[in-house]
């Protein structure tokens, strides 16, 4: 009998063989249940406390049918709710903090590791600020939106008065970013505007870089600086 030759076989992977493919978008059991899922994380600068956070914000999000919060990985958080309508109530709520860190929430993807879902984005309230008389449009919004981030919602509800101190729109803010403060707009043969935004439930904010999640007091730029003028 012809022994065998151990040569040319191998336990790894080269990448080209065949794998598996499901579709796991309508199964009724742990694909139904992650639909109802957030995945999480705090932009700070140092550990939560896990036990004083699950505690605080199931506490302040008052979910109807119940929320469960558990430590995925360190630093990454699953929020699984009992109802539909208290994670949509949580999504549309935001942004929230704890401890004055800003919480980034993803819906949780069937078919993609949940570290690899980005965190990166959060939805803000801007309030725009010394618009010119006739700017109050909602095209000037979705203007304004696009350059802070990425234009979300007008807020209509805003509209009942008809003298309006600032113009509302929910934006979509990249976090690896400055936040923008201003910018200038005009109608055609007036001068420039400097109109300014203001951040609806504001995290901790750094005044010298424009990032979020840290103070001036621990921001690298600041440290970099080798004579602080003041500005």
């Amino acid at each position: 009998m012809a022994s065998l030759s151990m040569e040319n076989l191998s336990i790894n992977d080269d990448g080209e063989g065949e794998g598996f493919c499901f579709d796991l978008e309508n199964e009724e059991c742990e694909a139904a249940d992650l639909r109802l899922c957030l995945v999480g994380r705090f932009l700070c600068d140092k550990p939560i406390h896990v036990r004083s956070m699950m505690s605080r914000v199931a506490d302040i999000w008052r979910s109807v049918k119940g929320v469960a919060i558990k430590e995925a990985t360190n630093g990454l958080f699953l929020f699984q709710f009992e109802h539909k309508l208290d994670m949509e109530a949580v999504i549309n709520g935001g942004p929230w903090t704890y401890d004055s860190h800003l919480l980034i929430l993803e819906k949780v993807q069937i078919g993609v590791q949940i570290e690899n879902i980005p965190l990166f984005h959060v939805d803000f309230w801007v309030q725009v600020h010394n618009l010119p008389a006739g700017f109050m449009l909602e095209k000037v919004g979705k203007a304004m939106g696009s350059y802070i981030g990425e234009f979300v919602e007008y807020d209509k509800n805003n509209n009942t008065s008809f003298w309006r101190q600032y113009m509302r729109i929910r934006v979509k803010v990249d976090v690896r970013k400055p936040l923008k403060q201003s910018t200038k707009v005009k109608n055609k043969g007036v001068d420039w505007c400097v109109v300014n935004f203001k951040y609806e439930k504001l995290s901790i904010f750094c005044f010298v870089c424009g990032l979020l999640g840290h103070s001036e007091q621990r921001c690298e730029v600041q440290f970099a600086m080798t004579e602080d003028d003041g500005v």
